[in-house]
Parts: C-alpha cells; structure tokens; sequence
C-alpha cells in the first residue's frame, strides 16, 4: 500500500511538512555547534531532535485519526488541565518567570496556544444567546487567566495567543458589542501592564517587563550593549556572509557565535549555508504553499467549528513563522519564537504537529464526507438507471 494512501488529508500539506522536517534535521545537526562543541558526544544533539521530531509526526498522525467531535469535548479540559500546569509551573518552582515544567522540554505555555485556540472555536461556534455577561465569562475570562499565568514568563508569548485571540472574536463573535467589549478590554489589560512594569511593587511577578523594554531599547538602537542587540547584530551579518548562493552546509561561521542559532535565529543560520535564493526563498515559499493548503481546507468546512479552529490554528503558526523571519532578518526586536516545524526544541515541536494533526483530520473528514455523498449521488443515479 502507498504512504499517500495512509495519510489522510490533504496531501501537499503532508508533503510540504515532511520537507520541512527534512530541512530541519540538516538545519540542527549545523546549527547545533556551539550546544555540542565541548560535549563527549557531537551526534546527541540532533540524536534528541530526531526523536522529538519522531514523537511529533507520530502525535500528528494519530490526532489526523480523531474524530472532529473529540476536539470539542475534549477542548475544556485541556484548558483546564493547562491552566492547573501554568500554576503548577509557579508553585512548584516558586518563580513567576519560570517557563518549564519538570524539565526544560516540557513548557505549559506552548500547549496553551493550541488549547486556547481549540476552546475558543468551540465556545464562540456555540454562540452566547445575546448575553454580554455570557460572552465575557466564557471566553474573556479564560484568555485574562491563561496570559495572566505566563506573560511573567514569556512576553511574547502572551502577544500571540492574545493576539490570535483577539482575531478569532473578530471572526466568531458575530456581534459588535462582543468585538467591542473586547478591544476595550485588551486595551486596558495593555495599558495596566504597561503602568505595573514600572512599579517596584510588581518587578517580582513582571520580571520579563524589563527583557521586553531592553529588547525594545536594543532593536531601537538605544541599546548598543545589550547581549539581544549583538545577538541581533551577527544574525545580520550571517545573512550579509551567506549571500545569494550560501557557504554551503555546514560551513557557517555565525553557527559559533549566535548564541540561540539553533533556536531562535536558526532561519539566519539556513541563509548562511544555503543562500538567500534556495535557503532564505526557498524556505518562505514552502510556507506560503503551506499555508496557502490550510486555507484551501478551511474554504470547504461546513461547520462554524471547524472554520474557527482552522483559521486560529493558521493564524497561531503564521504569526510565530513571521515573528521568527522578522526577528531574524532584524524587522523586529527579539522575541525567542522557534520558526515551526524546522527550529529545534521539546514541547513547541510537539504542540505544533498536534496543531497540523488538527488541521488533517478536517481535511480528512471533509474529504470523506465528499466521498460517501459522491457514493451515494452515483447509486442514486444507478438506481434510477434501473
């Protein structure tokens, strides 16, 4: 039997992520220089990204399996269960800007991007029988409680999900008065954090307020000392040294000195080895032809549901991969979001195949749906043959 049969969904979309992974595992084994150069083992490095990215496809293909109504049943508790682990992760570390649980592969706030999503399609595709009050309590409260637990620990972070947040009100609400509310209220939570980074009183919960204002600084230029500034700095002259044509695999210097190159700046590593035109291009198109699939699904749901969870789930994975080019080629200040399916990393691989399983199994399920009603439109047809 052929793989393509195997998988269900859209193909191209398994396709382009298996290039993707292809990519990364080159990518890591290079980029990883500077974790492994003083380690007994080289290997274990991209060994570990290996297994990560094995684990990844495995949790997607079996979540392409699920039923679209698992989702939503199952939507609640995970945000519940994630919510218990963002307080978890402060508990048991007694640190408001610790970011990992049990270990530094495990962070709640990864899952909670997806989860987030998951639950505010189903919320907002069930409607709020014109209740204002209704509205606030099932959907603002939950987003206040989720960024409250982890903009301490990861600005950025909390800019997306309430970003994508913010988006899907925009799409799935359906009345003014929800949208309104809303924005008013992310205003406020925006100006009030803004107001308490300053205070002493709240240093030792917002202790990423002054990472955030340091990087603002640094990308200003207002920072010329700051290590995100130089960080930001050689990742430019990465991409000035790999040029059109690149210095070939495994060649780049900036692997070195780039603290995060496996991570945060892995896309400036790429373009050193590979070049502007197949590495820098190259990679974007893959994306644009990803995303561009993901859309061609979302155009065929049938379900409010569907449509919502799809479109926060592209929104989610489309602002992480421009936040990460945008940081690399230096149009934004650093922020240390991995680039999706190539960066390396524990939870944040894993939440994003969960993520594409997601999006499979709609297309899967639509694609069947179209197959029996094609079955039953042609026996139908057979019969009055007859």
């Amino acid at each position: 039997m052929k793989l393509s049969i195997k998988l269900g969904g859209d193909k191209k979309i398994w396709y382009i992520l298996f290039a993707l992974a292809v990519i990364s595992i080159l990518s890591v084994y290079s980029s990883s220089y500077r974790q492994t150069m003083y380690a007994d083992d080289l290997t274990s490095a991209i060994f570990r990204h290996v297994r990560l990215l094995t684990v990844g496809f495995a949790a997607m293909y079996l979540v392409h399996l699920a039923p679209l109504n698992a989702y939503r049943l199952l939507a609640p508790i995970a945000l519940l269960a994630i919510i218990l682990c963002l307080i978890l992760v402060i508990l048991i570390s007694g640190e408001f800007s610790r970011r990992w649980l049990f270990s530094r592969s495990f962070q709640p706030s990864d899952f909670a991007k997806v989860f987030m999503v998951v639950y505010l399609a189903k919320v907002m595709s069930e409607g709020f029988d014109e209740s204002l009050g209704k509205f606030l309590k099932r959907v603002i409260v939950p987003i206040a409680i989720v960024c409250g637990l982890i903009i301490s620990a990861h600005t950025s972070t909390t800019l997306i999900i309430g970003g994508t947040s913010m988006i899907l009100i925009v799409m799935g609400a359906g009345k003014k008065k929800y949208v309104g509310a809303s924005m008013l209220l992310a205003f406020a939570a925006l100006s009030l954090y803004l107001l308490l980074v300053k205070m002493p009183a709240a240093q030792e919960y917002l202790t990423r307020g002054d990472t955030a204002a340091s990087r603002l600084s640094a990308f200003f230029r207002s920072g010329a000392g700051a290590e995100d500034y130089e960080q930001a700095q050689k990742a430019k002259y990465a991409i000035i040294n790999g040029g059109l044509f690149g210095q070939m695999p495994g060649k780049s210097f900036y692997r070195k000195t780039l603290t995060e190159a496996h991570n945060d700046f892995i896309f400036v590593i790429i373009i050193e080895e590979y070049g502007l035109l197949l590495g820098g291009t190259g990679i974007i198109i893959l994306y644009l032809i990803l995303f561009y699939r993901v859309l061609l699904v979302i155009r065929k749901c049938r379900m409010a549901f569907t449509s919502l969870l799809l479109s926060g789930l592209l929104v989610l994975i489309l602002m992480q991969t421009f936040i990460h080019i945008g940081v690399s080629v230096g149009g934004l200040p650093v922020t240390g979001q991995n680039l999706p399916m190539i960066s390396t990393g524990g939870s944040s691989i894993l939440v994003t195949c969960i993520a594409f399983g997601m999006i499979l199994s709609v297309s899967r399920t639509g694609e069947e749906q179209e197959r029996n009603e094609a079955n039953v439109q042609h026996n139908s047809i057979g019969e009055q043959g007859k």
